[in-house]
């Protein structure tokens, strides 16, 4: 893959990004049996993308409103840096924000066809929905497997993993919803795809986390309620859970787990009751720093500011997205965080009624819809069960508003009746790029 990738990638643009892509998700280097990390393979591969694309005129996207959210969420970054307990921490987590929303900004400039936009799902929603497939697939042949772990990277426990899982279900739908049914190759994709889903659903329920199991149900929900025909989407739900759950391995416990989701205070669960207290603390923290205390710096500021005496232990992680971002960039910071999120949600509605327009295809029709559902279903999958965990620097999250926006723009030329099939980005390819 990387050799063959490469290749592509110092030819075509559009390659290197969804190699990038490739890499950065599916993380092959965690996988293989010998240290392959003296070759930098990401460094390679974000070169072979950003300094080409610079220099053949593929600037990154700074006008959609979207894209501009994300430069002011790096913005607030630098600005809590000024206040950060650990600054060397804080440049680390700011580099790697950096290099991430700077590849969102090209994959915003560089999807302009509805083919482009379909693959550069598939890729994403393929690199990291392997994992959690694969996973399903061996605990129901196990009989029922509990997972203690998760992957690598911003997934690493089973709680990042769980929501990781439930953010990519709507993109691997999507994905299969818009793939081709006449090559064979895709058709085998678009099935794997498909059956990837409550494989991974199977996953989530697998690694015992409530997060996990909130977002899923949020993700589940809102899909059913996007649909045109709810009712039916709604029974059919309901049908093939009840005609599976009698044949799957549900693990022993798990039913209880779920059930302290609202009896923590009465079982007594110092998880949960430890989940109040680190949010209160993030509170604290933004009153007494209102504009953070510097990016992923919540936990060396946390001793400082406990106020329990030492119950829940030293060095604590704040358990939520929204409360870390809340914590680190302050209050400006949380707007923002907020602000991007309702702003997102608005373009998806927008691109759904432009789905509705008299006089588009009905494949462009399909293509608008199904895109802009899955998009949304993943936002709301995030938002909930990313209430549980300090994920807001996931790549997942900021991908998923750089290919909303890439939507958007798409949207615009469909309904203008542009050519989104083969209108090529930036200058013309040398000879030979197209084949490869």
């Amino acid at each position: 893959m990387m050799t063959v990738g490469t290749v592509a990638a110092a030819f075509n643009r559009f390659a290197a990004l969804l190699v990038y892509l490739w890499f950065a998700l599916f993380r092959p280097q965690e996988w293989v049996w010998i240290d392959v990390s003296q070759f930098r393979f990401s460094l390679v591969l974000g070169v072979l993308l950003v300094v080409p694309a610079l220099f053949s005129g593929i600037l990154p996207n700074l006008t959609h409103p979207l894209s501009i959210g994300s430069v002011l969420f790096l913005a607030m970054g630098l600005l809590a840096q000024f206040g950060a307990v650990r600054p060397d921490i804080g440049w680390q987590w700011l580099d790697f924000l950096a290099r991430l929303i700077l590849v969102c900004l090209l994959l915003v400039t560089m999807v302009n066809t509805k083919r482009r936009f379909v693959l550069a799902v598939a890729v994403i929603a393929g690199s990291f929905g392997y994992h959690p497939a694969k996973a399903g697939l061996a605990s129901l042949i196990g009989g029922g497997v509990q997972f203690y772990e998760g992957l690598s990277g911003a997934f690493a426990d089973n709680n990042g993993y769980a929501l990781g899982t439930v953010m990519i279900m709507p993109l691997l739908l999507g994905a299969a919803q818009n793939l081709s049914k006449s090559g064979s190759f895709e058709r085998w994709v678009r099935i794997a795809f498909f059956a990837s889903v409550p494989l991974s659903a199977f996953t989530v329920v697998s690694l015992f986390s409530r997060g996990g199991f909130l977002g899923l149900a949020a993700a589940s929900l809102t899909l059913v309620l996007l649909q045109k025909r709810r009712l039916l989407a709604m029974g059919g739900l309901v049908l093939g859970l009840a005609a599976v759950l009698p044949f799957v391995p549900i693990q022993a416990g798990y039913v209880e787990r779920m059930q302290t989701i609202g009896a923590y205070q009465e079982v007594g669960d110092e998880s949960a009751l430890g989940r109040l207290h680190f949010w209160q603390v993030a509170v604290e923290m933004a009153k007494q720093h209102p504009v953070g205390v510097g990016v992923w710096n919540f936990q060396y500021a946390y001793d400082a500011h406990d106020f329990s005496g030492g119950r829940y232990g030293t060095g604590r992680s704040v358990h939520s997205s929204h409360f870390q971002v809340l914590a680190e960039m302050g209050f400006p910071g949380a707007i923002l965080w907020a602000g991007v999120f309702a702003l997102a949600v608005r373009i998806a509605w927008r691109i759904r009624r432009r789905a509705s327009t008299p006089g588009l295809t009905d494949a462009d029709r399909h293509f608008l819809f199904t895109m802009s559902n899955a998009l949304v279903a993943s936002m709301a999958g995030f938002v909930v069960g990313g209430a549980f965990v300090a994920l807001a620097l996931n790549d997942l999250t900021w991908l998923t508003f750089a290919l909303l926006a890439a939507l958007d723009r798409l949207s615009v030329r469909v309904l203008a009746g542009e050519a989104t099939e083969t209108q090529p980005v930036g200058p013309p390819a040398p000879a030979g790029a197209a084949g490869v």
